[in-house]
């Protein structure tokens, strides 16, 4: 009988766990790392913290979590790298502006040419410093970059060079002009784009490669022309709060929209035209997804309707609701599939409700009626934003955004004022200065 070593045939996955102390030199080489500080700590300590026996132990778990990912990179030696993930939250530690150990793992993993790098960091107060060289790592195809800080702090590297680059994810930070020129210039094969939560001081978005734009919950000062005519899928959030909109121009390429009405319940001033002109410039979509949440959301989707244009290309329409019932917006609904001349599918999304269901089904099968070649559908399949938590996410972080860009807002102006103040007071003080010399100079004139 022949002894077959079996275990050594098995693959480095199985072997590298608790069958082998190949582990000792595998884990150190191996070319995907994902760092989740979810992993670091328990449920316990999450429901205890604040309070004043929570602090010791959560803070612990971040040292552990430090430790063990400078253990890691450190045992590396420039080990070449394929993907790093990252996702810390809940932080209690402060740190200086450069000596948060998010850009020390940052520099170290560049170093390694990375194909993927994914950054979500809640430095809770700490300023996380991304540092330039982020911006020109030639090995890069997928990076996001998500500092959730209490200020959305600037993004503003020297030069951006990424020609390898195709997918960004960037959220929680200012985006200015000159940031934006940069990076779509910089990134030459750039395809899809991702802005999330982030404070826009830009008043266009313009580039002649990008296939999908994703803009959710930002927010900005003023209207965005957005002019992308390789753009073939887009995602876009609306508040209700948020009177600037985007003017969408030469997008000859787009096929499939999905447009996210949200209302604030804080906000009691009524709709701006801001969701007009979006819908307006969407008129060229094959397929269109509308999703509506909060209470006003009905009407705010008869608003942006109020000047219909016509979708003469739109085959697919999906409407979605949540918290709400789509029969309060039966009157939007007709208009936009009346506008829709060679529409096919009117697709809706089943209520739990039993008799509201039955009611819904009853409208839309007359809309429906209505058209000739319209057929009505209802979906099984899984919601556009995954889930109601998604959705409201999207409503926390946009409060948040808003928040965060009046906070920019206001110190920009306490900084005229104080500028204001500087000159005025040292106008005052040239104008005491060269009164006094006059009189000296009456003085020695008598």
């Amino acid at each position: 009988m022949s002894c077959t070593d079996r275990i050594s045939e098995l693959d480095d996955f199985l072997l590298t766990r608790k069958l082998s102390r190949r582990w000792r030199n595998v884990w150190a080489s191996v070319p995907v790392l994902d760092f989740n500080f979810a992993d670091f700590w328990s449920h316990d300590i999450f429901l205890g913290f604040g309070s004043l026996t929570s602090v010791s132990p959560h803070s612990q778990c971040h040292d552990n979590f430090v430790r063990f990912i400078d253990a890691v990179l450190a045992s590396r030696q420039s080990q070449q790298l394929d993907s790093f993930s990252l996702v810390w939250k809940y932080q209690v530690k402060p740190y200086q502006n450069y000596d948060h150990p998010a850009r020390r793992w940052i520099l170290l993993l560049l170093q390694q040419r990375p194909r993927v790098l994914s950054i979500y960091v809640q430095p809770n107060f700490a300023k996380v410093d991304v540092p330039d060289a982020a911006f020109t790592c030639t090995t890069l195809e997928d990076m996001k970059l998500q500092v959730d800080n209490r200020m959305a702090e600037v993004l503003n590297p020297p030069s951006v060079s990424l020609p390898h680059l195709r997918r960004l994810n960037i959220g929680y930070f200012t985006i200015k002009a000159d940031f934006m020129d940069k990076l779509l210039l910089g990134c030459p094969n750039l395809e899809e784009l991702e802005l999330y939560a982030c404070v826009l001081q830009l008043s266009q978005i313009s580039c002649g490669n990008l296939k999908s734009l994703v803009v959710a919950s930002c927010c900005h000062g003023e209207d965005i022309r957005v002019s992308i005519p390789s753009l073939c899928t887009l995602k876009v959030t609306v508040v209700s709060s948020q009177t600037a909109g985007f003017n969408f121009e030469n997008m000859s390429s787009l096929v499939k929209a999905c447009v996210c009405f949200l209302t604030d319940p804080e906000w009691k001033f009524g709709f701006s035209d801001s969701e007009t002109k979006i819908l307006n410039g969407l008129s060229g979509v094959m397929d269109l997804d509308v999703v509506l949440h909060g209470a006003d959301s009905e009407d705010m989707l008869v608003h942006a309707l109020k000047n219909c244009p016509n979708f003469v290309n739109l085959k697919t329409l999906r409407f979605e609701s949540f918290k709400g019932c789509l029969c309060g917006c039966h009157e939007a609904i007709n208009r936009l599939v009346q506008h829709s001349p060679v529409l096919e599918d009117l697709i809706f999304y089943g209520c739990q409700d039993e008799s509201i269901y039955i009611e819904l089904v009853t409208v839309l099968r007359f809309i429906v009626g209505g058209h000739g070649n319209c057929r009505l559908v209802e979906s099984i399949l899984a919601h556009n934003f995954g889930s109601l938590e998604e959705v409201e996410e999207l409503s926390f972080q946009h409060m948040k955004c808003s928040v965060k860009m009046m906070d920019i807002l206001y110190a920009g102006l306490e900084e005229k004022a104080w500028w204001d103040d500087y000159v005025e007071g040292e106008t005052a003080h040239f104008d005491e200065r060269v009164g006094g010399e006059a009189d000296l100079e009456e003085e020695d004139g008598e």
